[in-house]
């Protein structure tokens, strides 16, 4: 913690110039946000279903930013907290069988995603169309295997199409990497569709599955409906970078802290709600 409140008070220092706010930072606080509003309704509230509807807000982003990213590296953290997070919720189940969590989800993508991109590169429309028909012919069963399954993967799909048309627009303006031929502008506009339908299945995937599992209400699904529009619009004008809006420093500081360390974050509130849930039974819903 002393390393943290130092890390605070540097990043606010007069004498030292702070670093901008990213829309990453953006993305993953309001990510987070809803993942802790989603979370606080399932564990602590006996009528949990508004806090349900704003909790499915929280997984696209991630899942999105997983399949934008270019890193190949699996960090080994996202394997030992995602298989100690799915023991605390088996615990909690009595041992049952739960699926695992999804940053054991985030590893399967971030190992994938590189043969992903090199279909995509290789093979084009034909390598989206087998992608898409792939995951969504296996949205019944993989949702037992990992969790949200393939949706999550669809919103990873779409996050690498993202990324490929904005490399090929930052391509195309540059006049291509090391001297190579730029790509055409049909080629570009290819890849800005190729990332809308990414963006519209996932979506529709999303909302079917989450209605099939919470039954949402008319008035309760339209605002799912609703929020999950907007977040794809957002989505869609995502690039990674320096926001152009650029917040106080005393939030710009809680930004960069949550941008930095939404995994922590994360993983802190979810095995303290479930320790807190199993250790002190009343406070369950």
């Amino acid at each position: 913690m002393s390393q943290v409140s130092q890390g605070m008070r540097n990043a606010t220092r007069s004498g030292v110039p702070p670093h901008a706010v990213d829309n990453t930072d953006w993305l993953k606080t309001a990510a987070i946000i809803f993942v802790s509003v989603g979370h606080f309704g399932f564990f602590f509230m006996e009528d949990e279903l508004w806090w349900s509807v704003f909790g499915r807000f929280a997984a696209p982003p991630f899942f999105f930013l997983v399949g934008y990213a270019q890193s190949r590296t699996v960090p080994l953290r996202w394997i030992w907290i995602g298989v100690i997070l799915t023991l605390l919720e088996s615990w909690n189940a009595d041992w049952d069988w739960v699926a695992p969590n999804i940053l054991l989800s985030f590893v399967l993508i971030r190992i994938a995603r590189p043969y992903a991109q090199v279909f995509l590169q290789n093979r084009g429309w034909l390598a989206f169309i087998v992608l898409v028909s792939l995951l969504l012919a296996l949205l019944p069963a993989a949702e037992d295997i990992v969790d949200y399954g393939a949706e999550g993967w669809l919103w990873a799909l779409f996050g690498l199409c993202q990324r490929r048309y904005l490399d090929g627009i930052s391509a195309a303006t540059t006049g291509g990497a090391r001297g190579s031929p730029a790509p055409t502008l049909t080629a570009t506009d290819a890849a800005g569709l190729m990332r809308l339908l990414a963006c519209l299945v996932a979506a529709v995937a999303f909302v079917w599955q989450e209605q099939e599992e919470y039954s949402f209400p008319a008035v309760h699904l339209a605002v799912v409906i609703l929020g999950l529009g907007v977040l794809s619009i957002s989505l869609c004008l995502f690039t990674r970078g320096e926001s152009r809006f650029q917040p106080p420093e005393k939030v710009a500081s809680i930004l960069r802290f949550v941008g930095r360390h939404t995994l922590e974050i994360y993983a802190i509130q979810l095995a303290g709600s479930e320790l807190l849930v199993k250790l002190v039974p009343d406070l369950s819903a």
